[in-house]
């Protein structure tokens, strides 16, 4: 839909727009499905995450199923308040519950603006999962753009040599292009290894990850 579309594939058309396409492309779909007891669609959503070029500010919207209207709705992202914190962090899939009680915990000991302590929430609630879990694997983390360019990162969690990209452990000769995130779980000490060699720790500037 985006690459078909020049003015979503270069960022001119607003999100909320392209957004707007989706969901009936969404429901497109739903309504191409025969047996739709079997597909379950109470079970799948989406969450649409970018920033709105006009105004700067971060755009979230939920979509899923309404049974009652038999086709799939949007609805705000939410957000979360901790103090005098205002979090623009929106979260779909098992879990729910831990993980905004986990960021509200590092928001609260950090006191300061968002950062990296939403994805090490994530990465919390992956490490104390079993196999059996539905939630687990390596963590996936982009950073958006005002500009709505992207930047993913590689991650490597918890001090240990193993980096993975997009979900999948690189296998030991490859190497990546990529910023490597060096995560953990139980510190707010995160660093980013560049692949020039240098290191940073970012500190500043909420990002959208």
């Amino acid at each position: 839909m985006v690459r078909n579309y020049q003015k979503f594939s270069d960022g001119a058309a607003p999100i909320a727009t392209m957004t707007k396409d989706f969901l009936a492309i969404v429901n497109q779909l739903v309504g191409l499905v025969d047996d739709k007891l079997l597909a379950n669609f109470t079970k799948t959503q989406f969450l649409v995450s970018g920033y709105d070029f006009a105004s700067g500010e971060p755009f979230l919207k939920k979509i899923y199923f309404d049974a009652a209207l038999g086709r799939y709705q949007r609805h705000p992202g939410g957000g979360l308040k901790v103090g005098n914190i205002n979090a623009a962090v929106s979260f779909i899939g098992d879990e729910y519950e831990d993980y905004f009680n986990i960021l509200a915990r590092r928001l609260r000991s950090a006191g300061t603006e968002v950062n990296f302590q939403p994805v090490e929430a994530l990465l919390e609630v992956v490490s104390k999962q079993g196999r059996h879990s539905s939630v687990g694997g390596s963590l996936q983390v982009v950073k958006v753009y005002r500009h709505r360019n992207y930047l993913p990162y590689a991650i490597r969690a918890n001090g240990e040599a193993q980096i993975s990209l997009f979900g999948r452990p690189l296998l030991e000769y490859e190497k990546t292009q990529y910023p490597i995130l060096e995560i953990n779980d139980g510190a707010s000490s995160n660093v980013i290894e560049y692949a020039d060699g240098n290191q940073a720790r970012e500190q500043k500037g909420p990002a959208q990850l």
